[in-house]
Formats: structure tokens, C-alpha cells, sequence
């Protein structure tokens, strides 16, 4: 945060002499007396849905056999999620490559590697609104073939609604601190002349990609309270 604590006087001339023609120098200082701060609310909601990528990885000696296994393990995948209960919309397809294999070659043998095989991965990005039944659906998809999971993020339905409750505070945080300065500098808080919120939203948060081995039921997910939060600046006249 950064509080700027200006007051100017009334007009002024202020006589400098100069080094250069040894004449005096006329400047006038005029300026409007205000203090600009600024002011930051927080509101604490409880997630209403949770976001996870779950991905399908698998290898073959050629790109149609990675396919095929590929296709039938992301198949699989999606049908136990749309059994659990997630509706169609709440899945979607977040990334699909093929990408070569190469041999591995001891750096003593220069050459063109060759390819030994393909690789696919197929990940599908899946909200789910029970956030509950979550741990058991993790658990469930790694036993229908979803071998990498991308972190968990969660969020509101409504989450500009909750943004509104947090706008007024930032407006009276604002006002609590440009009280402060303004006393200490003998002066005193009068209209509110500009205000700007800053833009951003608030982050995702992620985790780092991991590597599912198998089923370890049951998975815990503690979905906690997200912070949304608002930043303003404000700026406020200075009366005596």
C-alpha cells in the first residue's frame, strides 16, 4: 500500500537567487490541499464449487496404437464422472498432445535419435459442486484411468456480489487512513474528491502437477474460505 500526504498554501512568491546571472528568480507555488490514500476490504466466503484437471497419459509403439489406448482410458474417465453425478457442462476438455519417444543414447554414440514410441495425454478440466464428494471421486478416477491430477482450485458462484460487500469497507479504510495523516499534518478530512479501484481478480490457486500411483481412499479435501478482496484509491480534501 502507499499513502501520499500532500498540503499546499496558499499562493506564495518565493525570491532564489541564482549562481548563474545573479538575479533573483520569481516562482509561484499554488496548489489544491488533498491527501490521496489507499483503502482495501476483504470478505470471507466458503467455496460453492471446487476445479480439478485430471489427466490420461499412455504409450504406444506407433501414434495410432497411443491413440486407441488413449481414447479408450479418457472415455472411461469421463463416463465415471458424468455417473458420479457432474452434468456434461461441468466438463470440459483442457488439453490434448502427441508427442514422440525417443531412445536413449549414450552420449558416446553421435546420431539422429530414433523414435521408439508416442505418447498421448488427454486432460479434461472438471467442476464439481459438491465439493464434499469430492475426495471420493479423485479416488474413483484414478481407479478409471486418470493417472495425473493438475491441483485443485476453488470459488463462488456469485462473486461479484460478495465484492460489493467488501467495496464499502475499502472505501472507510481509506477514510480511516487519510483521517490519520490529516491529524497528524493539523488539518482535517472534507469531501471525497476521486476514487479508482484497482483492477485485478482474485487468484486460483493451483498445485504443482503430480503423478497418480494408484487409489489411496479415502482422499481428503478441505476446501477451507477463499479472501476476496477489493483496493482502492481515494483521494480526500484537507480542510482546516
Amino acid at each position: 500500500m502507499r499513502a501520499l500526504f500532500l498540503i499546499a498554501f496558499v499562493p506564495a512568491l518565493t525570491v532564489l537567487p541564482t549562481s548563474l546571472s545573479a538575479q533573483p528568480r520569481l516562482i509561484e507555488y499554488n496548489a489544491d490541499r488533498w491527501i490521496e490514500v489507499s483503502g482495501e476490504g476483504s470478505v470471507r466466503a466458503t467455496p460453492d464449487f471446487a476445479r480439478v484437471t485430471l489427466g490420461v497419459t499412455t504409450t504406444g509403439k506407433d501414434a495410432r496404437e497411443a491413440m486407441a489406448a488413449n481414447a479408450k482410458s479418457a472415455n472411461a474417465l469421463v463416463a465415471l464422472i458424468k455417473s458420479e453425478g457432474v452434468s456434461p457442462a461441468d466438463i470440459q476438455t483442457s488439453g490434448m498432445s502427441i508427442s514422440p519417444i525417443f531412445s536413449n543414447q549414450p552420449p558416446a554414440q553421435a546420431g539422429t535419435p530414433t523414435i521408439t514410441g508416442y505418447s498421448v495425454s488427454n486432460n479434461v478440466t472438471v467442476t464439481v459442486r459438491d465439493i464434499s464428494g469430492l475426495g471420493a471421486l479423485l479416488d474413483k478416477a484414478v481407479a478409471a484411468g486418470a493417472n495425473a491430477i493438475y491441483g485443485i482450485g476453488f470459488g463462488e458462484n456469485d462473486p461479484s456480489a460478495l465484492l460489493d460487500k467488501a467495496r464499502p469497507l475499502a472505501v472507510a479504510d481509506a477514510r480511516r487512513k487519510a483521517e490519520i495523516y490529516a491529524a497528524a499534518g493539523g488539518a482535517k478530512i472534507g469531501r471525497l474528491m476521486e476514487l479508482s479501484e484497482e483492477p485485478g481478480a482474485r487468484p486460483v490457486a493451483f498445485a504443482a502437477r503430480t503423478y497418480a500411483q494408484g487409489a489411496a481412499a479415502p482422499t481428503p479435501i478441505e476446501a477451507g474460505q477463499d479472501k476476496l478482496t477489493v483496493t482502492i484509491m481515494a483521494r480526500f480534501e484537507l480542510t482546516q
